[in-house]
């Protein structure tokens, strides 16, 4: 697949499509709840572009979820916002929600969304590759040989760097390919090198990019029981995933309760940060994670996991009869035995590994 402007842009015969076909969906009840079916309809194709739709009906869809799905959500560095272009490099935890935030903080701001780096494998449910068409999403192939793998990231590198240096347009990427399920954030080096490998510099192609750091952090970790089964079943073995699974996270990952929730946007790397890495990608990558993890909140769900790890009581914790029994109810509906208790357990410690107290 050829990475270019017809990948990720949506002519406007495709919008009125996706709008027509996005106003009969029963979620569009659901954000606009005091028109009918006929006024939603007639509203979304109204929406003149992609901006129109993202700050009404993703604006409004973001707050749904917020409301019915996070305690409380806080964002600091906002002051990082500040609408010049840049490539934000995300911890990612949850397929849709980390990304989704980020758009909703900025256009919260007055600022413009980013467009969203993706894996092609998330566009089995037709519904995300309708939305994906209409949200500035670039989905990149996970298939073909190391070839198709090379092309894919030069097309990528040089796609990026035109978004953000020559047509002044931010890009969120995750810190490696997929979301971290041991609950560790680590950026893969590889990534760092494919952004620099369309420059002539290494440090001043990173530069140019602009890139901002950005930590996001969740009571309740997306799907964390899911991660902990895919986790146990990997280490016995290979592991194929099921037709579905994918769905099946972002469903899980959008809809269960994911408690208080913090975005961070980092201070964003210098040149001169970047040249005394003189742009090696595992010292750039060492920097992007130091922002990461002590941006990173903790909350008490970590603390009583790295507790529990050491067979030692939580009852101090006001969060503790909850806590115990969201580790039971996930022990029981995946029975893989007690390395399934300690896998679970360890995703929300491991935070705890990398972070500065707070």
């Amino acid at each position: 697949m050829e990475l270019s402007e017809e990948t990720y842009s949506c002519q406007p015969q495709e919008f009125k499509a996706i709008m027509d076909a996005l106003s009969d969906h029963p979620m569009a009840l659901k954000l606009f709840p005091e028109l009918s079916a006929e006024a939603i309809k007639q509203r979304f194709l109204a929406y003149d572009g992609i901006h129109a739709f993202q700050s009404d009906a993703m604006y409004r869809a973001t707050q749904f979820v917020i409301r019915q799905t996070i305690g409380s959500f806080t964002c600091s560095g906002q002051e990082y916002l500040d609408g010049r272009p840049a490539l934000f490099i995300s911890n990612h935890r949850d397929i849709v929600v980390d990304s989704l935030l980020l758009q909703y903080q900025l256009l919260s701001l007055g600022h413009d969304t980013t467009h969203i780096v993706i894996g092609s494998n998330l566009f089995e449910m037709p519904l995300m590759a309708q939305m994906a068409r209409v949200n500035k999403m670039i989905a990149i192939p996970r298939t073909g040989g190391l070839k198709a793998y090379y092309s894919n990231l030069i097309q990528l590198s040089t796609l990026l760097r035109s978004l953000v240096t020559l047509k002044g347009q931010s890009v969120w990427i995750a810190q490696r390919n997929g979301r971290t399920k041991d609950g560790i954030d680590h950026t893969d080096p590889a990534l760092i090198k494919m952004i620099a490998a369309t420059g002539n510099n290494p440090v001043h192609a990173l530069a140019d990019m602009n890139i901002v750091p950005l930590s996001i952090s969740y009571q309740w970790e997306p799907c964390a029981p899911l991660k902990a089964r895919e986790l146990c079943l990997r280490s016995r073995g290979p592991y194929q995933k099921a037709p579905g699974e994918d769905s099946q996270s972002i469903v899980s990952g959008i809809t269960e309760y994911k408690g208080d929730v913090h975005l961070a946007v980092c201070p964003p790397l210098t040149l001169s940060e970047l040249q005394s890495t003189q742009g090696h990608p595992d010292q750039v990558a060492a920097l992007v994670d130091s922002r990461i993890n002590q941006a990173y909140k903790l909350f008490n769900t970590n603390r009583m996991a790295a507790r529990l790890l050491q067979n030692d009581t939580i009852a101090d914790f006001p969060q503790a009869e909850q806590f115990n029994h969201y580790i039971e109810q996930a022990c029981l509906r995946y029975p893989l035995g007690p390395e399934y208790r300690q896998t679970l357990l360890s995703i929300y410690a491991n935070p705890l590994k990398n972070v500065l107290p707070c």
